[in-house]
């Protein structure tokens, strides 16, 4: 029975599958490239993304990133700063000289202004500080998706 349905009298209706709810959640079917080298990190942020509706393929590099990119259309890309290799804002210059426009989201466990400016010039679009918050999350899904936001205003 679908969720929400009743399968007859006096029964009561059947509980919602995780296909259901990804159906119903507000960035059902945004795809999103996760880039983060740290697997707690990367857990996390996944789960939160794919809570949200969002399909979610993940890469542990730059190098692992710009592949990616090459290979699938995303409609956003997190991505973290510091990696072994190919950090974030490498990553992201390579990107962008490759002609992709797609919005990319710099991860950092740094609020300064000047990693905020280090993202901006590498060509990224914005930046979230870890560890991820919920609310920050949806306002960057929102900001970059053009979807309506759920989060919370202060």
């Amino acid at each position: 029975a679908a969720a929400g349905r009743f399968t007859g009298p006096g029964a009561a209706p059947a509980v919602p599958s995780d296909d259901d709810r990804v159906a119903l959640a507000q960035f059902a079917g945004v795809r999103v490239l996760l880039v983060e080298d740290n697997p707690v990190g990367a857990l996390l942020a996944r789960t939160l993304l794919r809570r949200e509706g969002c399909v979610v393929e993940t890469a542990a590099t730059g190098h692992e990133a710009i592949q990616a990119m090459k290979r699938a259309r995303f409609d956003l890309v997190f991505m973290d700063m510091r990696m072994p290799g190919m950090d974030g804002p490498s990553a992201a210059r390579a990107i962008r000289a490759a002609g992709d426009e797609t919005p990319i989201v710099a991860l950092t466990a740094n609020a300064f202004a000047e990693d905020r400016r280090t993202c901006l010039q590498a060509g990224m679009n914005d930046h979230l500080v870890k560890p991820l918050e919920l609310d920050a999350l949806r306002i960057a899904l929102t900001r970059w998706t053009n979807r309506p936001s759920r989060a919370k205003v202060a």
